[in-house]
C-alpha cells in the first residue's frame, strides 16, 4: 500500500499554522490519497546540544526563539488575567486539533527511529508555513533529511520566512534542496533562494488555505455568525500603536464596532483599551467565521489577508515588521499583493483607503490561475502515490 508521510506544523497554536495544515489534509483527501501526519520528538542527547550551541549566537534565533518566549513568559507573570485568558485559547486551539486532525502517525522518539520508520512512505511533503527558516533549519525534519534515497521527496507551498540567506548558511540549504524530487514555495523570494543555492528548481505555487475556495471552506467550516451586528474585524500581531489608533479612527466615522484578539503573540500595550469586544476563545474554525462575517478587515497577519481576498473583503494589510529587522517576514506580503494585483492594499498612511473597491473578478482570476497550476505541480508530485 503506497502512503504519503506529510511533516507539517498541525498543532502550532497559530491561525495561519493549523489552518494550513487543516487545507493541505483536506486536499490529500480530495484526491483519495493514504497519508497521515509525522509526529516526530528528538530524544535529547549530547551531540544534539553540541548541534544547537552555535544557534545561540545566532541574532535570528535569539530573537524567534529566545528573546520572544522570555518575553512571554515575564509578561504572563506580570499579567495574571492575561495567562487566563491565553489558557481560554489555547483550549479552542486544542480542540480544533483534536477535532480536525486524525491521520497521526505513531510518536518517532529519536531521530534514528525517524529515519528507520519513515522507510515505510513512498513519498514524504514537507508543508507550507515558514518551516525553513534559517532560525530552525538545523532540526532535519522539516528540510526532510531524514527520508533515504529511495523516497520521494516534496515539498509544497514551504517558505523561508525570509528574502534571503545569508552565505553562512547556503551549504546547509543546498544540500537538502538538491535531495528534493519535486519543490515548491510560497513565495517568489523563495524560488529565488532554490534557484541561487541550490541545483534545482521551484515553482511558486498558492498557500494551501487557497487549494480551496470559498464553497470547499464552507463545506469544511460551516458559517456561524459569532456578533449579530455589523464589526470591523482588525486582527493585529505586531506592535504598532498608530494602526490600531487609524482603525478606531475609522470605525468612529463608519459607526462600526470593532472586533479585535489581542495579546496574541504575548502581552501587547498597544492592544490595552483597543477595540470593542475582544475574545479570547477563538479557535481556527472561529477565526475564518471572524473574517467571513466582517464589514472590514484590517490586519498585518498573511493568512488574515488570504482569508479576506477568498471571503472578497474590503481590507487592508499592515507591516508587522520594519524592512531592516533582523526577524522581518513581510515578503510572504510582498509575494501575495504583487501576484494577486493587491498592492493598493498595503497602508500608507490613509485608513479610509480601505474603502477604494477591490477588483475581486480580476483578482480571484488570477488566484484561480495560480490554484489551478498549483494543483498540477501536487498532479505531478503525487503521482508516485497512485
Amino acid at each position: 500500500m503506497k502512503k504519503l508521510g506529510i511533516c507539517v506544523c498541525y498543532n502550532h497554536k497559530n491561525y495561519g499554522s493549523q489552518l494550513q495544515s487543516y487545507a493541505t489534509t483536506a486536499e490529500l483527501k480530495r484526491r483519495n490519497i493514504d497519508f497521515e501526519i509525522i509526529r516526530y520528538k528528538k530524544k535529547i542527547t549530547p551531540q544534539l546540544l553540541m548541534k544547537y550551541l552555535p544557534k545561540l549566537f545566532d541574532p535570528v534565533f535569539i530573537n524567534d526563539r529566545i528573546i520572544e518566549n522570555y518575553q512571554k513568559k515575564i509578561m504572563m507573570k506580570f499579567h495574571k488575567q492575561l495567562k487566563s485568558d491565553n489558557e481560554i485559547r489555547s483550549n479552542a486551539f486544542d480542540k480544533f486539533s483534536q477535532e480536525r486532525f486524525k491521520n497521526l502517525s505513531p510518536v518517532y522518539y529519536g531521530y534514528e527511529s525517524l529515519q528507520e520508520q519513515s522507510k515505510k512512505y513512498t513519498a514524504v511533503m514537507v508543508g507550507s508555513d515558514q518551516l525553513w527558516s534559517p532560525s530552525g533549519i538545523n532540526s532535519n525534519f522539516y528540510n526532510l533529511m531524514f527520508a533515504d534515497n529511495n523516497t520521494v521527496k516534496i515539498s509544497y507551498a514551504t517558505s523561508f520566512g525570509v528574502a534571503q540567506i545569508k552565505p553562512k548558511y547556503q551549504k546547509i540549504y543546498k544540500t537538502f534542496l538538491d535531495r528534493l524530487n519535486f519543490i515548491s514555495v510560497r513565495e517568489n523570494s523563495g524560488k529565488k533562494i532554490v534557484e541561487s543555492v541550490s541545483s534545482n528548481n521551484a515553482e511558486v505555487v498558492v498557500d494551501p488555505v487557497l487549494l480551496l475556495d470559498d464553497k470547499q471552506w464552507l463545506e469544511e467550516i460551516p458559517n456561524k455568525r459569532l456578533y449579530d451586528e455589523p464589526y470591523i474585524f482588525a486582527y493585529f500581531l505586531g506592535k504598532t500603536p498608530e494602526y490600531r489608533q487609524a482603525v478606531t479612527e475609522f470605525a468612529k466615522k463608519k459607526d462600526l464596532k470593532i472586533v479585535t484578539e489581542p495579546h496574541m503573540d504575548s502581552y501587547n500595550k498597544a492592544d490595552e483599551g483597543f477595540g470593542d469586544y475582544t475574545p479570547f476563545d477563538i479557535g481556527p474554525a472561529e477565526f475564518v467565521n471572524l473574517i467571513r462575517n466582517a464589514e472590514y478587515v484590517f490586519t498585518d497577519s498573511f493568512h488574515g489577508s488570504v482569508f479576506s481576498v477568498i471571503y472578497q473583503k474590503q481590507f487592508m494589510v499592515f507591516n508587522r515588521y520594519s524592512d531592516n529587522s533582523v526577524s522581518s517576514k513581510n515578503s510572504r506580503i510582498d509575494s501575495f499583493c504583487a501576484n494577486y494585483g493587491l498592492s493598493e492594499r498595503r497602508y500608507g498612511g490613509d485608513i479610509f483607503a480601505v474603502e477604494s473597491r477591490i477588483d475581486y473578478p480580476s483578482v480571484l482570476e488570477k488566484v484561480n490561475e495560480h490554484r489551478n497550476s498549483s494543483k498540477a505541480f501536487l498532479d505531478k508530485a503525487l503521482e508516485c502515490l497512485k
